[in-house]
């Protein structure tokens, strides 16, 4: 498989301690330069962005994240399907 959208090695390394909602699948918030906050941000294997809530391919470049975390809503999602991937299995 090869997906679209890879983090680069020391983001991907902090997103291994985050709490997965679903077997390889962990939600988080995105900080970008500049300020903007992208929220339901969909990884899979730590390593790929393969959705975002809203956004039907990545709204910023990877080089413009400042941070990734998750907030309480992303631990524990209340809306857990519906993601409309961007990469085909």
């Amino acid at each position: 498989m090869r997906y679209k959208y890879s983090l680069p090695e020391d983001m991907s390394s902090r997103i291994l301690n985050m709490e997965e909602f679903a077997n390889g699948a962990t939600q988080v918030t995105i900080s970008l330069k500049g300020g903007r906050i992208i929220n339901q941000v969909l990884l899979s294997q730590s390593k790929y962005i393969i959705a975002i809530r809203g956004y039907k391919d990545l709204p910023f470049n990877i080089e413009d994240i400042t941070d990734i975390y998750q907030r309480d809503d992303d631990k524990n999602p209340v809306n857990r399907g519906g993601w409309d991937y961007w990469d085909k299995w």
